[in-house]
This record gives C-alpha cells, sequence and structure tokens, in this order.
C-alpha cells in the first residue's frame, strides 16, 4: 500500500470530490480515481458512496480513515526523526487530558524547544481512554492523565499532584453559596458525570446513585451545559472556571486524584524522545 494512495483517499474523504481533491493535491482526477479503485479493491471494501457531485464515506471507509491518518502520522514520525545527528530534531506527539496540571507539560515543551528548536510538538486533547488508545496505536509518543485507567501495560510518571473532585454550577443554583458539598447535598440533583468507566464506579461509590442526566469527556462542553441546564457537573478543579457565571465547589469528605504521565515500553525511543523525559528526571525511559 503506498502512503501516496492514502493521502489520495484523505483529501478525497475530506472534499467529499474527487475533482477538488485531485486539485489540491496537483494530480489528475483519473489517476486519483483509479488509485482509490485499486486501494478498494486491495482492501476487499468499499470505501465510498460515489454520486455524480461527491463522494462520501461508507462505515468501512470511516473506520479506515482513522487507520490512514495513523500510519501517515507514524510514517512522518519516522521520517522526521533523526539519529545521526547531536542536534535534536522531530516530533513529539503529547495526548493529555484537559487539566490545569497541563502547566507542568507547558513549562517543559518551551524549555525544551527552547533548547532544541529542530523539534516539533502536536497536542491532542482527550478522554483517559482516548489517550491510552493514542499511545496503543503508537500515535502518540505521551499521554498526560488522571489515573482513572489502567496503566499497568505503560511506564508512569507521577507528577505528584493531587486534584480536588466537587461540582460546578451556576452561581444561581441553590448550592452555590457553599463553600463545600456533601453527597447528601446532591440527593435530588440533575448530574453531568464524566464519561469513564472507572470514574464513573468510583462516582457511582461516592454518590451512592448510578444516574446522570449527561455524561462528558472534555470539561468544556459540561461548562457549556452547566450553564444553560442549571444542572450540576461533577469535575476537577481547574482555573479555567473563570466564567463569572460559575462556580465550582469541593466535595466532602476529600476526594482527590492523581495526575501522571504515561508512555508505551519500546525497545528504542528517539533520541528527541529520551530528553524529553529525561527533562521530568526519569534516566531511563524504560524506568517505571
Amino acid at each position: 500500500m503506498d502512503l501516496r494512495v492514502l493521502e489520495y483517499f484523505l483529501a478525497a474523504a475530506e472534499e467529499e470530490n474527487i475533482t477538488r481533491a485531485s486539485e489540491l493535491l496537483h494530480v489528475s482526477q483519473p489517476t486519483v480515481s483509479r488509485q482509490l479503485r485499486e486501494l478498494e479493491t486491495e482492501l476487499g471494501r468499499e470505501l465510498f458512496i460515489r454520486t455524480n457531485k461527491k463522494v462520501k464515506l461508507t462505515e468501512d471507509g470511516i473506520l479506515f480513515r482513522q487507520i490512514a491518518r495513523d500510519i501517515l502520522r507514524l510514517a512522518e514520525k519516522a521520517r522526521t526523526a533523526n539519529t545521526d545527528t547531536d542536534e535534536l530534531e522531530g516530533e513529539i506527539h503529547i495526548a493529555s487530558a484537559e487539566i490545569e496540571p497541563f502547566g507542568v507539560i507547558a513549562d517543559k515543551i518551551t524549555e525544551f524547544r527552547n533548547r532544541y528548536p529542530k523539534v516539533r510538538f502536536r497536542i491532542d486533547s482527550g478522554s483517559a481512554g482516548e489517550i491510552c488508545e493514542s499511545i496503543d496505536r503508537g500515535t502518540a509518543d505521551i499521554g498526560l492523565i488522571v489515573q482513572s485507567a489502567d496503566t499497568m501495560k505503560y511506564r508512569v510518571k507521577d507528577l505528584n499532584t493531587q486534584l480536588r473532585w466537587g461540582i460546578l454550577v451556576h452561581r444561581s443554583h441553590r448550592l452555590a453559596d457553599r463553600e463545600t458539598v456533601s453527597v447528601k447535598d446532591l440527593q435530588g440533583e440533575e448530574l453531568i458525570l464524566p464519561d469513564n468507566s472507572r470514574l464513573h464506579n468510583d462516582i457511582r461509590e461516592w454518590l451512592g446513585r448510578d444516574e446522570a442526566a449527561a455524561t462528558y469527556t472534555l470539561v468544556h462542553n459540561a461548562m457549556i451545559l452547566t450553564e444553560i441546564s442549571g444542572w450540576a457537573a461533577v469535575c476537577l478543579e481547574s482555573r479555567k472556571y473563570t466564567d463569572a457565571n460559575l462556580r465550582f465547589i469541593p466535595l466532602i469528605p476529600e476526594r482527590t486524584a492523581s495526575v501522571s504521565l504515561i508512555w508505551r515500553d519500546a525497545a528504542v525511543y528517539s533520541p528527541a524522545m529520551k530528553a524529553f523525559l529525561s527533562s521530568f528526571d526519569i534516566q531511563d525511559a524504560n524506568d517505571r
């Protein structure tokens, strides 16, 4: 399978039009059409639904789109990795939860980039499950997570940071004036809970109930829903809750979550990856 054909596929999927895709790629339209047909034959799957004016991905095409992106991303990482020079270069891909301790990572990125200006960083946000999947696929090098996922198969660096759990409410909410809230205070409340199976089980034990009005993966959407609905979102404390209409209230008894870096065990790490891990006082990339 030619990497160039994967680029054709992704361009056609994005544009939903083979002619526009061929123009963007500076390749003739018949060439792109032929290569996409050959790709479908090679895979034994129809990737596109074709009409006179546009193409749309089939279910198989939607699944293959992520695979194609991953393959091209890995190929780019391999292409840019340079082991023959003392000057580090390449790309480090970080997948991170949207949490306050990302500031620690941001400081390290800034220092590292100032020292090694040819190293680039790619940062994606996601849930703990999505971060682990990216690391498993090899498309992310390092993950920053709240330890709500199974980390036994990864190398782990605890950042010695504890985040408090609490609720986020509109300032007109009946609990908005409280300094803390208990499980008893939340009885009868409509709740917005994190969409994470392990966290969900923990929170169910804290609250003594399982039902939620809604669930979320990234807290920004939960903030919008909280402001509009008047419901209470169970979340981690963060300075990002700066909206004048919202207030964070910690739970009692106090509930906290630890934050960690995770990465895969690998026989060989790129020089950039080794150096970046060393900036966290991880002398050996394989130390746990």
